[in-house]
Formats: C-alpha cells, structure tokens, sequence
C-alpha cells in the first residue's frame, strides 16, 4: 500500500496530508494524536486492507501542515475537518482518531453526524486527571507565565519528556521505543507553544462524557488496559454513553497503541468495519 502526500488550502492555510487509491468507494480518515502527525498512523492504516480510499492528514499546527486561522480547539478543528471533506469532495467517510484526534472525531461527529458513516475512537483522552494531570497541569501553567521566547524550552525540557515517555511508551521493545520517542523528538522540533499551550487547557477544562451522550453514530472504542493518558474507566465511561457503540480493550496495551501494536489494532478495526 503506497500513500502520496498531496496538499490543500484552508483558509489560506497549507494542509498536507496522504491518501492511497482515489479510485475507491468507502473512505477513511485518520485522525492522528497531538502532538504528532501522519507518520504515527501509516504502520496501522496498511493494515487496514486495500478496500478502501485512506487518508490521513497532518493536522493543523502539526507535522507539516500550517495553523488553524482561529483559536486551536476542539470546536475548530471540527470545523476544519468539515471543510477538508468538503474540498475533497467527500459526502462520508468512517472516521478513526488516536488520542487528540479521537476528541477531534468525537465533536465532528456531534457536530456534523451526517458526515460520519462510522466512528473510532483509540484511547480517547476523556479528561486530563489523575497523578499525571497534576504533573503535566504544573509544567503548562508555569509555562503560561514564561515569554513567549522560553515557552518552547521548557515544554521541551528534558525532564518533561523523560517523565511522559515512561508513561506513554508501554509496551514496544527498546528498539521500537527508541525508534518512537526520536520521533517524537522531532515531531516538537517545530510545535508552536502557543497551540500546546491552548489544546492543553482545553484538555484541562473540557470533558468528553456529554459530548458522547450527544454521539448517535455506530462507534468502535478501544482501550489500552495499562494507558495512564486515557485511564481504561474514562475510557470505559464514555463508552457507555455513546448510544451505539462496541467497546473494545487491549491488554498490555498502553495509550500509543497505533505505533506500538498498530497490526493488532488495525485487525480489530477492520473485523468491526466488516
């Protein structure tokens, strides 16, 4: 499965994204988590199969792509996604979002239910709580008080990114975490602070649970059992309150299962689209 990267304008604003053959009926989009980009999801979109049209764009303020016009949060991004469609032509499409990006799916599917002809949603980040809220809420509000000129440094510190890579990388072996968190490395190389700063308080702020009571669309969500981003009972909880969804836990799985076991979770996927 070969993807080729292609660009749009929103907005006046460059989106790059990647997508396989044209010529196929069903669509898919993947949404990627935050930070990151598209290359997180390649791994689990090809084994997704051949049956359909896949593509996967670098968010707004992420990867390559450009910023969004307005304020980056959740409503839009919707937004955003919605005019995406529009200029490729796309009536429907399943929508399947990794973390960030399952907030993202979750509001566009809310928002523009009609568009979404399925939804899944991988360790969605219901909240931010917990041990690692606390933490991560102390590195952000600091890092609002800092100029503009030292933001990036310290949300970039050494510290931060030890702490979150032991909480976020679970399960791949030490080549495979190496590999990841150079990635990751790189894919904040050129993170805007300020985009970090306003996701994150819209994270702090802003819970999932009644959005998802709102959520009429068939959904798929999948948890990973050891994720300490997307405890598995938030996880579970908004489950329950989508009206017509399955849910689905992996085992020895934690929050970044789309890089670490992206064949088990692009097997589960696809038996459930089927």
């Amino acid at each position: 499965m070969n993807f080729k990267e292609k660009t749009v304008k929103i907005d006046a604003r460059k989106v790059f994204y990647w997508e396989t053959s044209h010529t196929k009926k069903e669509v898919i989009i993947l949404l990627h988590g935050f930070p990151g980009s598209h290359k997180g999801l390649v791994d689990m979109a090809k084994g997704l199969g051949n049956n359909y049209r896949i593509i996967i764009p670098d968010l707004p303020a992420c990867g390559l792509s450009e910023l969004l016009e307005g304020k980056h949060n959740l409503e839009n991004y919707s937004r955003w996604l919605n005019n995406f469609l529009e200029i490729l032509s796309i009536d429907k499409a399943v929508i399947i979002g990794h973390s960030f990006g399952s907030r993202v799916g979750l509001v566009f599917s809310e928002n523009y239910p009609e568009k979404v002809k399925k939804l899944v949603l991988i360790t969605p980040v219901v909240k931010v709580e917990g041990l690692i809220a606390r933490f991560v809420s102390i590195e952000y509000r600091l890092a609002k008080l800092l100029p503009e000129s030292l933001q990036k440094l310290w949300l970039s510190n050494r510290v931060h990114f030890g702490v979150g890579h032991l909480i976020i990388f679970k399960t791949a072996g030490a080549k495979k975490r190496e590999k990841l968190i150079a990635r990751d490395r790189e894919e904040l190389k050129n993170l805007n602070p300020q985009v970090n700063i306003e996701l994150f308080d819209e994270f702090y702020r802003f819970s999932l649970i009644p959005v998802g009571e709102k959520v009429k669309n068939k959904s798929l969500v999948i948890a990973g059992a050891l994720d300490e981003i997307a405890p598995l009972n938030s996880v579970q909880k908004l489950s329950e309150q989508l009206v017509n969804s399955d849910f689905v836990i992996m085992k020895q799985a934690g929050h970044v299962v789309v890089a670490e076991k992206p064949l088990t979770v692009a097997k589960i996927i696809k038996k459930w689209l089927n």
